[in-house]
């Protein structure tokens, strides 16, 4: 069995602490124009780590209603970026934007639980954070329900719900749900006869590497020692058809 140490990686719009995942940022424009642009504006300070500008940039629109400027200024507050850290400044602006169904907003609360930051660690009240973030398509939040099935987290281990969630993930491209795809289908999890399928694995390896997930090639080197030349070649064929139809044409 191909084992694997969890730390998280990072992309735009996710900030971390000791290697894990901890917020989403919104990062998408604002429908309407006049608040499109300090929005922007904010993301691009984001980006310069001028975090007082951002916060600056999105207080406005916060106080204004807009739910994706509430999660980013709570998530200024969590990290005490720009602002003076505040746990429960940020669970207060989490809520008002999770009570517009911000999936990012719901998201970070369910972290905040998850980890015990700010509230008590309660790993159940985390999952429905995650199941609620879900629910809207973020595949952070199918990732981490994944997580939970796959280590028990309050539960017991389920490999099948954890596989299932994690395809989730990797279907609304998800690197590491790709890359947690990947090493489940290597080693057997979630498979009623717990069949290791290195082509399958192979595939979903590749996509998570093209995605630029920095460990993809552990699993893919445990793979390419069960598959020949010629069917790494064709596999590698199949992972670019999968990228190439948004996910709709990959292995289960």
């Amino acid at each position: 069995m191909l084992l694997w140490d969890f730390s998280f990686g990072f992309w735009r719009g996710v900030a971390t602490r000791a290697g894990r995942i901890l917020g989403v940022i919104a990062v998408f424009a604002l429908p309407t124009s006049g608040y499109a642009d300090p929005f922007e504006a904010g993301l691009n300070a984001m980006d310069r780590e001028h975090y007082a500008t951002a916060f600056r940039a999105w207080k406005d629109l916060a106080e204004d209603g807009e739910a994706e400027a509430q999660n980013n200024i709570a998530y200024l507050y969590e990290r005490g970026y720009g602002v003076k850290q505040s746990y429960t400044r940020a669970i207060e602006w989490y809520k008002k934007a999770a009570a517009q169904k911000s999936p990012e907003a719901i998201y970070n609360l369910g972290m905040l639980a998850f980890d015990g930051y700010g509230m008590r660690q309660d790993y159940l009240a985390a999952k429905r954070y995650f199941t609620e973030a879900a629910e809207l398509e973020l595949a952070d939040a199918h990732y981490m329900l994944g997580l939970i099935y796959y280590q028990g987290h309050g539960l017991k281990l389920n490999y099948t719900r954890a596989k299932t969630h994690f395809l989730d993930a990797a279907k609304l491209g998800s690197p590491k749900g790709q890359f947690m795809v990947a090493l489940m289908l290597q080693n057997g999890e979630g498979h009623p006869a717990a069949k290791t399928e290195p082509l399958k694995s192979f595939i979903w390896g590749t996509v998570s590497k093209i995605n630029g997930y920095p460990d993809a090639d552990s699993v893919l080197e445990f793979s390419k020692m069960q598959l020949s030349q010629s069917v790494q070649d064709k596999a590698t064929a199949l992972a670019q058809k999968c990228l190439d139809t948004g996910y709709a044409n990959c292995p289960a």
